[in-house]
């Protein structure tokens, strides 16, 4: 009989105490989720914090490779050809640059083309024409950018070649050739992913961010 008094006792002091025990749980489930929200906010500040970083360095990184891609062509030249050469490819340059349209802009391209056609600078002259003619002019000199000049640089890191195909495939679109305009957007993604233009912008976003 006693033993039966004091088992009653026992099983009515854990029934008592059941509640609290619940609620002790129910606290601690409380403050590791609480504990979990803070983390996650935590992260979420890193991540916005790191994430425009890592972009900052890929494109430190990106810059530095192209720029070593245009030093080792100029590299490349001064191996080739004389300071005077050089000097006379410049000028030639300059005059096509600042008297574009008239005839003594085109003989000097012409003559640049024609005496050093495979320096890294008469690329750049070739862009640079090509992007200031219209109509068949400019859709012939893209196309010499890319046959004649394709991995010529820019100081700025772009690649003739490159930024050539960009731009002739918008020619393409606009003359509503959009077959050989996908087919020259497919090859800049596939072979030029890191090609970007005057800005230092990749031209895959440019592709990316183009309605059409």
């Amino acid at each position: 009989m006693k033993n039966r008094t004091v088992l009653g006792i026992l099983m009515l002091a854990v029934g008592a105490g059941a509640p609290l025990l619940a609620q002790t749980n129910g606290d601690d489930l409380a403050r590791l989720t609480q504990r979990v929200v803070q983390l996650e906010q935590q992260v979420q500040e890193l991540s916005r914090i790191v994430e425009p970083l890592k972009a900052q360095l890929a494109v430190e990184s990106r810059r530095k490779s192209l720029r070593e891609r245009f030093d080792n062509k100029m590299a490349q030249d001064r191996a080739k050809y004389t300071p005077e050469q050089l000097n006379e490819a410049e000028t030639l340059y300059q005059v096509a640059n600042q008297k574009w349209g008239t005839a003594e802009a085109s003989e000097s391209l012409e003559s640049m083309v024609k005496k050093y056609p495979g320096i890294n600078r008469t690329g750049c002259a070739m862009l640079y024409i090509a992007q200031k003619s219209q109509g068949d002019a400019r859709f012939n000199y893209l196309q010499d950018c890319i046959g004649k000049f394709n991995d010529c640089f820019y100081g700025d890191g772009v690649q003739v070649g490159a930024y050539a195909r960009f731009l002739l495939a918008q020619d393409y679109k606009s003359r509503g050739d959009s077959k050989k305009a996908d087919q020259l957007l497919a090859e800049l993604k596939t072979s030029y992913p890191d090609a970007v233009d005057h800005s230092g912008r990749l031209l895959v976003d440019s592709i990316k961010a183009d309605p059409k």
